[in-house]
């Protein structure tokens, strides 16, 4: 695995996700490691909102029906369902949407719904070396020490964000699929990939097959509303502050009639 020759195609190419892809699924022979997700765990999906009254079932706080461009770990047309195992991770994974998005002084209203695993799931993880991710520090690793450098390279690509390097997302997606597609290879049945918070590193982050939520392996549990504004004064780094300004507020669901409402007042 030539990390000079990822890099070089990184910089270099006119077609980043293709050419990424064919190396890293034909050229780099890296170990796949397999966890399974924690029966009764519940995880966190972060999304803003302009009408509230749009939000009227769990289909519209689920994965979006279609995808236009390239994500942290599906590419154009492929859909992924990315949920956090804590609130503040899936949060602050929106901080890079909200820097372009979200003009300074104005509120975000978001809402977050959990996710509870039920059923056994299987995801491949790509790890974090340098031992600040909660879940890595709790699972043997060793075997990616033979490999130290491409994984920390690659760990590094994972944990940048698309202010920092425009493209990111066709380097981290072409690895992703790479993975899933080495593992269909293998006749390994995963429905997931597992990676470290990039805005918040001691947290996780997970993206899965619809078809994972379709089965009902992991399945809508609640949701709530509060709404974020992003203030008008930057930080020392120069990037915006941002403060939740109300409490949460609990949305109910029904199940049998698949129906959301809120308390509105």
């Amino acid at each position: 695995m030539d990390i000079h020759r990822i890099e070089e195609i990184y910089r270099t190419s006119f077609n980043k996700y293709e050419d990424l892809y064919n190396y890293f699924f034909n050229y780099c022979g890296f170990q796949i490691l397999i966890t399974r997700l924690s029966l009764g765990h519940d995880t966190f999906r972060v999304r803003d909102y302009k009408d509230l009254n749009e939000i009227k079932d769990k289909d519209d706080v689920k994965y979006p029906p279609t995808s236009k461009s390239y994500s942290r770990i599906g590419k154009p047309n492929q859909i992924w369902f990315y949920v956090s195992d804590h609130f503040n991770a899936s949060l602050s994974e929106m901080l890079p949407v909200w820097f372009s998005k979200v003009r300074l002084g104005d509120d975000i209203n978001i809402i977050i719904s959990t996710w509870h695993v039920r059923q056994e799931i299987k995801v491949m993880i790509i790890p974090d070396l340098n031992r600040n991710n909660e879940v890595c520090n709790a699972i043997d690793l060793e075997a990616y020490r033979n490999e130290l450098e491409f994984w920390s390279y690659i760990s590094q690509k994972l944990r940048t964000s698309t202010l920092e390097s425009k493209d990111i997302y066709q380097f981290t997606s072409a690895f992703a699929n790479s993975l899933m597609d080495r593992a269909k290879l293998e006749k390994l049945d995963v429905e997931g990939i597992f990676y470290p918070s990039v805005q918040f590193p001691s947290k996780s982050n997970l993206a899965l097959l619809p078809s994972t939520v379709d089965s009902e392996k992991i399945v809508f549990k609640s949701l709530a509303k509060t709404i974020i504004h992003k203030s008008r004064l930057l930080n020392i780094s120069g990037t915006p502050n941002y403060q939740q300004i109300c409490e949460f507020e609990q949305g109910y669901y029904e199940p049998y009639k698949d129906v959301i409402s809120w308390n509105l007042k």
